[in-house]
């Protein structure tokens, strides 16, 4: 008999102990997932920039920070964001079968972190299949309010530029806690998630083919997604949400497309009618509006669609598409936002818009033009006068050059803008304005 009661009672022992820390493990989860509001984030910290006073410089100043990197890093497509110690965050791709890095830089010790890759955190997590790739960190790199760092990387096997056929190992989003130096898995896609975005608690990457919306809660760790549509191969290198957990993703349409011939071919006698469509943060419908400046006239399926964007200090967003056009998004808690036309970046018209800063967080924009045949160009845009003035921009002569990305300031205000130069190497420039 005291046989049977001490099992029943060791029995009960084991049960109670499992019980607390089946009960510790599913606290430990829920404390991960709340959102930090011991330490209040600014409305600059949540877009992940700086808004100050903007006193002109003499003249800007493009200064080259970059590095070895590693072997087979072959650029920075605008994958940048920054913490809210205002160090700054990196995307760099590689290329073969070398896989992408994330990357710290600190601009007061002038000194880079490597943190690691997908694939290795793919196998430390137990969930990486073998031969898989993972080649791309395309998406901005944003902090949300539960202080880790979100991102997707990209695989590009087998991927066909008209649509038809997804990358073989399609993407993983995860976040990153920089304080712990830990990568967390949060789920797979089919797709290419070539963007991100977000503000506060919620956010969203945008897949390839066809715009399909993912969106993450931060707070509860559920994951769901939307198909917004596009065609034709088309794929916007960005998207945007606010403050209020909407989100607002292009829509693409050709009408009269016929998809048994060659998309290249007949896409430009067809009609394209292009929506920013905003989504609410229960992915519910709330407008459309046309965006009839998106796309270059007789090439739109190589358009990059949303090519730039800056978030100002009252939670307004300009963004600009691939033909340098600006648009302004003024969000509203009581519904759809507002969307207008601000007009070109460049006076002349038409150009490639890779790059928008904030200035002041307010009326002025600094923003980089690239118009056929000639070169970088930077300029001043005043949002309240809808004019733009040429400044001064030394870059050096590394040819061929790719540039991009857009609201990423440290402490000091210097905007970060990266690319490719010579055609196989990453550039990060550091800019003074």
């Amino acid at each position: 008999m005291r046989k049977t009661i001490s099992i029943v009672l060791l029995l009960l022992l084991l049960l109670a102990l499992a019980s607390a820390a089946i009960i510790y493990l599913l606290q430990a989860d829920t404390n991960s997932r709340q959102q930090d509001t011991s330490k209040p984030r600014s409305s600059a910290q949540q877009a992940g920039t700086l808004h100050q006073p903007y006193k002109p410089t003499p003249e800007p100043a493009f200064t080259d920070i970059s590095q070895p990197w590693f072997q087979g890093a072959s650029g920075i497509w605008g994958a940048t964001g920054r913490d809210d110690k205002g160090h700054i965050w990196l995307g760099v791709s590689g290329s073969g079968n070398t896989s992408a890095h994330l990357v710290e830089y600190n601009p007061e010790l002038n000194s880079f972190v490597d943190h690691g890759d997908p694939v290795s955190a793919l196998k430390a997590a137990g969930i990486y299949r073998k031969g898989e790739e993972q080649i791309k960190i395309h998406s901005k790199i944003i902090q949300m309010n539960d202080g880790w760092l979100y991102f997707a990387s990209m695989d590009e096997t087998g991927e066909r530029g008209d649509g038809s056929q997804l990358p073989l190992w399609g993407s993983h989003f995860w976040r990153y806690k920089p304080s712990a130096g830990r990568w967390e898995h949060l789920f797979s896609a089919p797709e290419g998630l070539i963007a991100v975005s977000g503000v506060g608690r919620w956010v969203y990457a945008l897949g390839y083919w066809g715009h399909v919306l993912y969106q993450h809660d931060t707070m509860t760790g559920k994951t769901t997604h939307i198909r917004v549509g596009s065609e034709g191969g088309h794929i916007s290198r960005n998207l945007v949400a606010d403050g209020n957990g909407h989100v607002y993703v292009p829509r693409v349409k050709y009408y009269g497309l016929d998809a048994r011939q060659d998309i290249e071919a007949t896409a430009t006698d067809r009609l394209l009618v292009v929506m920013l469509v905003e989504y609410d943060q229960f992915l519910q419908k709330l407008q459309s509006t046309p965006l009839i400046y998106y796309a270059t006239k007789g090439k739109p399926g190589a358009s990059h669609g949303i090519t730039s964007f800056s978030y100002l200090a009252d939670g307004t967003i300009v963004f600009g598409t691939h033909v340098g056009h600006l648009y302004r998004i003024t969000p509203s808690d009581q519904g759809p936002a507002a969307v207008s036309e601000l007009g070109w970046l460049h006076p002349e018209g038409e150009s490639y818009n890779p790059a928008l800063f904030p200035l002041d967080g307010k009326r002025y924009l600094a923003g980089i033009t690239k118009r056929h045949g000639k070169g970088y160009q930077l300029f001043r845009y005043d949002i309240e006068q809808r004019k733009s003035q040429p400044l001064e921009l030394v870059i050096p002569d590394y040819h061929p050059l790719l540039l991009y990305g857009s609201n990423t300031r440290d402490n000091e205000g210097r905007g970060y803008i990266v690319g490719r130069r010579d055609g196989k190497r990453p550039v990060i420039f550091q800019m003074k304005f």
